[in-house]
């Protein structure tokens, strides 16, 4: 797709959203008004009108909704996880099987889309459906119904996740945030009025009674707001149909590319589509179905904010499909729970017209290469057949002990008896290269082909996954593990690039405030600053990427360009580690729609294309300014904001 008309459908959706909550605003407020007048007719009579009548009531008005749209805005400021408990939704349980593939297939696809693990959680549903939400990537958060874990195969569980976590790395999350802010302040009228209501029924009188109000009064002036709250809900209807249904589209057209199996998403779809409607419980869900993989039933009208399931089905094949029948909910919980990861890891004996392709997606690392190696042992126990995967195993070829080992360590990582002092010995050694202090002498084999050339390619992707194993720990856990680290890499007094880019990784994945606090204490950046910076950032990516000048002066200028940042004049000899973590900083204020632009350009500094050490130092400037590694990174790009950029 093109980059840039990706990045103008976003900003239309936002200008789209600001005006047609203005245009919802001025729509109320005149209801407001008459409502009023009609309640001071029926109530005072002949009375004269007070004066400042209609200031008054678009004021109150105008207080109650930008009121209640604040409030449910700091609510959901506290991340994806805030909302996921708005909805009911609870932390995954690892003691549960079905739960432990969940997390599983998310740390896969997340790894695999450059993006940090979600927070995971489960709604006790019984139909298939999933969200994601956050403000940032770095604090989102997965919710996936008990329908969805029961009765969806590996395959299609990893498309949904994919859909979801394509939404997060997309920005939808944000926006869907704030368009749920936007849509509890316009319904907090009739919230209001039906507490008002209710509270006169029963003799209360609420706060009108307390004034000493006739109770009438409180009822008439209860069922005036909540006829005009109706307004509210429907103009908040009006909002969410005002965002774009290209975004569904886009995100399944992400996760078929984080996953490169198109059957996955598309058999999770097709038996939405074939089974009977369940509506969501929850009394929030109506204010979130724009977050929602599918809108549920009882939501489904003129106002939908999804495309019809059959339209994205036929977009993901091609060609109309029919639904698939639904099978028994208990059947499938058995044969669910029957299967491990090992055994199972991306197969789907009964879905139908597979491609018979493998599942392993070649441009997921960490699935390519490690989850074969760790199923291996597992293969072998059953009586199977190790190498079981039609995707090569050139690390198993290259050594097969010290692959064997690694194999084992991703084993033990997943497992849930990882231990604090295991954890802290192995983190140290990813990060930082130090192996001398893990005792099991087959581990540390394995950690030391892992931190070595051979192993390369794999030193990310269990980084990241020992790094959502650590996230879920408590705070000061995750920074005693932090400080272990920090003293490792300056046991020598000198900083490496490599151990800043490891470490630099570790300290933004296992603190995720890190960035906003980095943003509340920063000033106000000038173009000037940002051109700066750039410079450092450039200079050190050069570097790393053993980049020539000439390419390195062209990249900075390109970048500059796009970002409409004045070009630096030169990029420094040398950068301290120091002077890049302050220019982190200054980029963690671009705009958030321009953060992938930089990362794109940073990516056609590798002289080779593909470098893992590369790779893993633009990972870590993703993670330092908060934003996810965008897809197709690396391909050529054009140099002004006018040329379109192709991302795959």
């Amino acid at each position: 797709m093109d980059f840039y008309a990706h990045q103008d459908r976003a900003r239309s959706a936002s200008r789209r959203l600001s005006a047609l909550f203005a245009l919802s605003l001025v729509v109320v407020v005149a209801a407001a008004n008459g409502a009023a007048a009609l309640g001071w007719l029926l109530l005072a009579g002949g009375l004269y009108w007070p004066p400042y009548f209609v200031a008054t009531n678009t004021s109150v008005t105008l207080l109650i909704v930008f009121g209640g749209a604040w409030v449910e805005w700091q609510r959901l400021r506290g991340g994806g996880a805030a909302l996921a408990e708005r909805l009911g939704a609870r932390p995954i349980d690892e003691a549960l099987p079905l739960h432990r593939r969940l997390r599983d297939v998310a740390e896969e696809v997340a790894i695999g889309a450059g993006a940090p693990v979600p927070a995971l959680y489960v709604l006790g549903e019984e139909s298939i459906n999933a969200l994601a939400a956050g403000e940032r990537p770095g604090l989102a958060a997965v919710v996936v119904t008990r329908g969805a874990l029961e009765r969806l195969e590996r395959a299609e569980l990893q498309g949904v996740v994919a859909h979801e976590t394509a939404h997060i790395v997309g920005g939808d999350a944000e926006l869907n945030a704030r368009l749920a802010a936007a849509l509890y302040g316009l319904c907090s009228l009739r919230l209001a009025g039906l507490r008002l209501l209710g509270s006169a029924v029963r003799r209360e009188g609420g706060p009108l009674g307390r004034l000493g109000a006739p109770r009438i009064a409180a009822f008439v002036i209860g069922l005036l707001l909540s006829a005009v709250g109706i307004l509210g809900v429907l103009a908040g209807q009006v909002l969410k149909a005002g965002i774009s249904r290209q975004r569904e589209f886009l995100a399944d057209a992400l996760a078929v590319q984080i996953t490169r199996d198109r059957d996955g998403l598309g058999c999770a779809l097709r038996r939405i589509a074939g089974e009977a409607d369940m509506p969501l419980r929850s009394g929030y869900a109506a204010l979130v179905s724009h977050f929602l993989l599918a809108q549920p039933a009882g939501l489904r009208d003129w106002f939908d904010t999804h495309p019809p399931l059959a339209e994205r089905i036929a977009r993901l094949y091609g060609r109309p499909m029919a639904p698939i029948a639904p099978v028994a909910a208990a059947d499938e919980a058995r044969a669910s729970a029957a299967a491990t990861p090992q055994a199972k890891p991306f197969r789907s004996s009964d879905a139908p017209e597979r491609s018979g392709a493998s599942l392993l997606p070649d441009t997921i690392p960490f699935v390519r290469v490690a989850l074969p190696l760790a199923a291996a042992p597992a293969a072998a126990a059953s009586g199977g057949q190790a190498g079981d995967t039609t995707i090569p195993q050139p690390a198993l070829r290259r050594d097969r002990a010290s692959a064997s080992a690694a194999a084992a360590l991703i084993t033990q990582i997943r497992s849930a008896s990882l231990g604090f002092e295991t954890a802290g010995r192995w983190l140290v050694a990813l990060v930082a290269g130090h192996t001398a202090s893990e005792p099991d002498a087959a581990l540390r084999t394995s950690l030391d082909w892992l931190v070595s050339p051979a192993g390369a390619s794999l030193r990310v992707p269990l980084l990241e996954l020992l790094l959502a194993r650590v996230r879920r720990w408590s705070g000061s856990r995750r920074r005693e593990l932090l400080d272990r680290c920090r003293r490792a890499i300056e046991t020598d007094g000198h900083v490496h690039s490599a151990e800043w880019i490891y470490y630099t990784l570790a300290r933004h994945r296992l603190s995720p405030n890190a960035s906003g606090g980095a943003r509340q204490r920063r000033a106000p950046t000038t173009r000037q600053a940002q051109s700066r910076a750039l410079a450092a950032l450039f200079a050190m990516a050069a570097a790393v990427g053993e980049a020539s000048a000439r390419a390195t002066r062209d990249a900075l200028a390109d970048a500059a360009a796009m970002l409409e940042i004045s070009p630096p004049a030169s990029t420094p000899d040398e950068v301290g580690t120091t002077e890049l973590a302050l220019a982190l900083d200054t980029l963690l204020g671009l705009a958030p729609l321009d953060k992938p632009i930089l990362l794109k350009v940073l990516f056609t500094l590798a002289r080779t294309p593909g470098d893992p050490n590369y790779d893993a130092f633009v990972r870590a400037v993703a993670a330092a300014i908060d934003c996810p590694v965008p897809r197709g990174a690396g391909q050529q790009i054009g140099a002004r904001r006018g040329e379109p950029v192709a991302s795959a």
